[in-house]
């Protein structure tokens, strides 16, 4: 007996009454709190873990926007779409990110302020950022960081040039994306408020 069940991908050419019917991918926008230790690579370099080894089997094909250093934690974007994570990484695109930060050293404000406004720091340019002083309990000091460009290693390269060693970073938000309460390993489909923020935004700045 012939089955008249048919199935269909993507590849085929299906038309109802004339009409070639299309195929629409699900954009899916996810966040990921990446845990300290953990490397933000698509293949394995070493006997280090892999983003891609500690997320569900269904979201290995998705693509991250956000990377994060090994030691770093915090805030990361996955997606199924190019478009997205091109978008949240334009550098024109502005994109605000905020990290939490711990620095140990004789902290002297005024030098964090001088490179604020923009810096060079071994022939690399860094554009302006803001901070907040959050607490300072004897040599350590707790700040609130605000970047909107990313750079390899920015804000550790930022406090070594004034002598200070970062022992805590953490991205707690990303454009309108925000970490909230997630817990390291954890992943969660973005709030709707969330969503049409990011995609007010992005009309904004098409236009």
């Amino acid at each position: 007996m012939v089955s008249p069940v048919t199935f269909a991908d993507k590849n085929d050419d299906i038309t109802i009454n004339k009409k070639k019917i299309k195929f629409v991918k699900k954009v899916e926008i996810l966040k990921f709190y990446k845990p300290k230790n953990i490397l933000c690579s698509k293949s394995k370099q070493d006997d280090r873990q892999i983003v891609y080894e500690i997320i569900q089997s269904k979201y290995k094909n998705f693509i991250f926007a956000g990377r994060l250093d090994y030691k770093s934690e915090g805030l990361m974007i996955l997606t199924n779409s190019s478009l997205i994570c091109r978008n949240l990484e334009l550098p024109i695109n502005k994109f605000d990110r905020v990290y939490e930060v711990r620095v140990y050293g004789e902290f002297k404000l005024n030098n964090l302020d001088k490179i604020s406004n923009g810096t060079v720091i071994n022939q690399i340019k860094y554009k302006p950022f803001k901070y907040k002083i959050m607490s300072k309990i004897k040599k350590n000091t707790n700040l609130h960081m605000t970047l909107q460009e990313g750079k390899k290693n920015e804000i550790r390269e930022i406090f070594k040039s004034l002598n200070l060693q970062v022992n805590k970073l953490k991205r707690i938000s990303y454009g309108p994306f925000n970490l909230h309460s997630m817990q390291p390993g954890n992943i969660e489909k973005v709030s709707k408020y969330e969503l049409n923020k990011y995609e007010n935004y992005i009309r904004f700045k098409k236009r």
